[in-house]
């Protein structure tokens, strides 16, 4: 079990952040932290309800750019036992963390 782990403007360069984060959370050790940074492109296009498709075929092209919302990171940290998300965001960047719990 480690201490921590921070992975700095990478979690949108993984090709399944979800596998990604559960192999975090697995080798952490009890009260250990997660932090990450990424982008969250958002904008005048955010609303469009055909956002999440465009998303996904924009994906396949782009090859393992997958970006999240912060809800996205937040329920992706929770599913993966994770607790006490915080998120600062400065723009398009954002900072998160989250503990294993003890």
């Amino acid at each position: 079990s480690i201490d921590a782990v921070h992975a700095g403007a990478a979690l949108h360069c993984w090709p399944s952040p979800s596998t990604a984060v559960a192999e975090i959370s697995r080798v952490l050790r009890p009260g250990g932290v997660f932090v990450a940074s990424t982008t969250i492109p958002d904008g005048p296009f955010t609303l469009l309800p055909f956002r999440r498709y465009l998303r996904e075929n924009l994906q396949q092209l782009s090859g393992s750019r997958i970006f999240l919302s912060e809800r996205e990171l937040e329920d992706l940290c929770t599913t993966c036992g994770l607790v006490g998300f915080t998120c600062v965001r400065n723009g398009l960047y954002v900072m998160i963390s989250a503990t294993k719990p003890s």
